[in-house]
């Protein structure tokens, strides 16, 4: 299920192993090496590195092995000795590959401005992940623990549970990022552009994104380990074949497709307000909202008396990314959104890119 330990650069193929976008390997002119340079911090599922390959520096993303239980997809009475299932789940709901998918697809249809550069992933060799350990093995507060996440490390030997053609529990897997900065200072410019971004992401088939003020590097989204990318069995009835004729099950799809969508717009609000109210003394609030009242349609009122504008509805329908083969089209419809902003309509209508409501 997991990549295995490779015999030579012939098996580094292009991850994950599914129909969709993909990751290609990192390109290390020869043999692995990375100096370790500085422990950045910790995330939900994964440890963040700064290091020195070739002469130049990047973070380094090393990704947790992730309990099962904690992916998306996953049901109660799920038999986890169907490895071919659980295979098929992992490529698409695992934090790794989702994040793989998620570059993969900018790189292909040529947005990679859009994110943090992404330069590849990578299967950490031992020596390497010996090295690791050794250089930052006494930090105070932080246990290099690698199964599970960061709320519950080390319940479950997810590692060692699905052991390589070898029998050893298989490489750390890592993605390579451009080194850079975390965000100080935020203006309406800047969340502006952010939103911008949110709904090109969302045009590309990107969803699902875990929006904060933390996930920003150089002013650019920098995670996507909880991203859902177009085709996905969530978003697309294709991939599940066993609903596709069963037109109720279709709703369901659609509508969590839907709420996904909406998501993304609720939580960038409600960052937004907790910006403004954790930076007070900021002489300018910010101002950009992506719904009107900047709580999306978090509030009882009447449909059928409310204007449309002001109804239940988010910017993009993610599912038609596979028509977007040219840049033009996006640009044309960015074009649109900027015109909006110009004028303050953040989300005042419905239209402004592929208007949706599910039906």
């Amino acid at each position: 299920m997991y990549p295995d330990w490779p015999s030579s650069a012939a098996d580094l193929v292009p991850l994950p192993q599914c129909f969709g976008p993909k990751l290609r390997p990192f390109d290390f002119q020869g043999p692995q090496s990375i100096d370790f340079l500085e422990f950045l911090g910790e995330g939900l599922h994964s440890f963040v590195f700064k290091v020195e390959i070739l002469g130049r520096i990047y973070a380094l993303k090393l990704f947790r092995f992730e309990y099962v239980w904690g992916w998306d997809g996953i049901p109660n009475d799920f038999d986890r000795s169907d490895i071919t299932a659980l295979t098929t789940i992992y490529n698409y709901s695992e934090p790794f590959n989702r994040e793989c998918r998620s570059f993969g697809r900018l790189q292909e249809a040529g947005y990679e401005e859009l994110a943090v550069q992404c330069f590849g992933y990578l299967l950490l060799d031992q020596e390497h992940e010996r090295a690791m350990r050794a250089k930052f093995s006494n930090m105070r507060h932080v246990r290099l623990e690698f199964d599970g996440n960061s709320e519950c490390p080390g319940y479950e030997d997810v590692r060692g549970s699905f052991p390589g053609r070898s029998g050893r529990p298989p490489p750390i897997r890592g993605i390579v990022k451009e080194f850079g900065l975390g965000v100080e200072e935020l203006k309406t410019r800047d969340m502006k552009r952010l939103f911008r971004t949110m709904t090109q992401l969302q045009q590309l088939g990107i969803i699902n994104l875990d929006v904060g003020d933390r996930q920003l590097i150089g002013g650019k989204i920098c995670d996507f380990s909880t991203a859902i990318t177009v085709p996905h069995p969530v978003t697309t009835p294709e991939l599940n074949p066993h609903l596709y004729l069963e037109s109720e099950s279709l709703h369901v799809l659609q509508l969590g497709t839907f709420l996904l969508c909406m998501n993304d717009y609720w939580t960038f609000d409600d960052m937004v307000r907790l910006w403004n109210e954790e930076h007070e003394d900021q002489k300018t609030e910010i101002s950009a909202r992506a719904y009107p009242s900047g709580y999306g349609c978090r509030f009882d009122y009447n449909l059928r008396n409310t204007p449309s504008r002001a109804r239940v509805y988010t910017f993009v329908d993610p599912r038609k990314e596979q028509k977007v083969a040219l840049r033009r089209p996006l640009h044309e419809a960015c074009r649109k959104l900027d015109h909006a902003l110009i004028n303050g309509r953040l989300g005042g209508t419905l239209i402004v890119i592929h208007g949706w409501r599910p039906v």
